[in-house]
């Protein structure tokens, strides 16, 4: 559907590459539309786009970061995540009708929407880790199951094993959970119990499928036998623990921990890519990387000779390597400068930081117009 730019709004879906006059890509097709990438097709000169039409897409665009239900959610998910922790703690159970309730809320607002940020919850104080990944874990869990194709009901299966993923680690005293220094022998020994602690915990639910269960007890198993606890390999590890693995390690790398920095996006997907068909099925480190946008377009970017910009386009194969339009600073106020870089070209350049702006201050930086 074509429409006038002054008709764009942000979350629309491009169908079809736009172009500069002189026959520059400005924005790739399947690109969401941003505010400021929208007034950057303005500044350019862009009378009109082509948009896909959401009817036939049937998903709304939506930046988790900025929408207020979605953000009810996830914070209900987090509490809901660190209550039943301390229920289980404290020998009283799980709460299995608040966590499917929950789940079953995540699910219907992924379904409507089109999440475009993979970092979904960040991290307030590293005590939080435990809770704020159980919730990124399974939000990205259900992120690919949708693009898999998975009915609800296998959706529900995949978010409550995903959300409870790491249940077991009740049992790992605080001392060894939060330590700084590399554990010893018997302190690993310790750490690789909770997967099996986890599933005994979840199979004495009769309201809980085996197959969310099984979440807890296969997530630290690997594509090629290397994982733990029963070094199982291939199509022995259930497809649901295969896909909660691959999405269990992204979100730790890119995360900071008590013991280590995070690492940015990009180390963190080249990881994924190294690990595939040795540590991951590699047709699921393919399905994440389609699926789960590294950079949203949109995004400012810092890249490592020190140059900002502003994301463009992303090829959906190499999410980490974008193209960016370069900005320079006149006054208070960043500005094209006309010149493009594209990252599958540029190989010694890389996204070293993502800055993050408020809604307020972006348009204060880039301008109105």
């Amino acid at each position: 559907m074509r429409i006038a730019i002054t008709d764009a709004r942000e979350g629309m879906k491009v169908a079809r590459d736009v172009f500069s006059k002189d026959g520059r890509v400005l924005l790739k097709a399947g690109s969401l539309l941003t505010e400021s990438s929208i007034r950057y097709l303005k500044k350019q000169g862009v009378i009109a786009i082509e948009i896909e039409d959401r009817l036939l897409s049937g998903r709304k665009p939506v930046r988790p970061n900025s929408d207020p239900v979605w953000q009810e959610i996830i914070s209900e998910a987090e509490h809901t995540v660190r209550d039943i922790w301390n229920s289980v703690s404290q020998g009283r159970g799980i709460h299995i009708s608040r966590i499917e309730r929950i789940v079953d809320s995540i699910i219907q607002e992924l379904l409507q929407r089109e999440i475009t940020y993979p970092k979904l919850v960040d991290i307030r104080a590293l005590d939080d880790y435990t809770f704020t990944h159980s919730v990124n874990v399974c939000v990205l869990s259900l992120i690919m199951g949708i693009a898999k194709g998975y009915s609800e009901d296998e959706l529900f299966e995949l978010g409550i094993g995903s959300l409870l993923h790491d249940l077991g680690k009740i049992i790992i005293p605080p001392e060894i959970l939060g330590k700084a220094d590399t554990l010893s022998a018997e302190e690993m020994e310790i750490v690789r119990k909770h997967p099996a602690y986890g599933f005994s915990l979840l199979v004495q639910e009769s309201e809980i499928n085996i197959n969310s269960s099984l979440i807890a007890y296969q997530h630290h198993e690997r594509y090629d036998g290397s994982g733990y606890p029963r070094g199982l390999k291939g199509d022995e590890i259930h497809e649901y623990a295969q896909i909660v693995a691959i999405v269990d390690v992204y979100d730790a790398l890119t995360t900071d921990r008590i013991y280590r920095n995070r690492i940015q996006p990009y180390e963190a997907v080249e990881m994924l890519i190294a690990m595939s068909g040795r540590g991951f099925n590699p047709d699921y480190v393919k399905l994440f990387l389609k699926n789960v946008e590294i950079y949203p377009v949109g995004s400012i970017v810092e890249l490592n000779n020190g140059s900002l910009g502003i994301i463009t386009g992303v090829d959906k194969n190499m999410p980490v390597r974008p193209q960016i339009l370069l900005l320079k600073w006149e006054g208070e106020r960043l500005v094209p400068t006309g010149d493009e870089v594209d990252l599958m070209k540029e190989v010694t350049l890389f996204i070293t930081r993502v800055i993050k702006l408020d809604k307020e201050l972006l348009e204060k930086v880039l301008g109105n117009s």
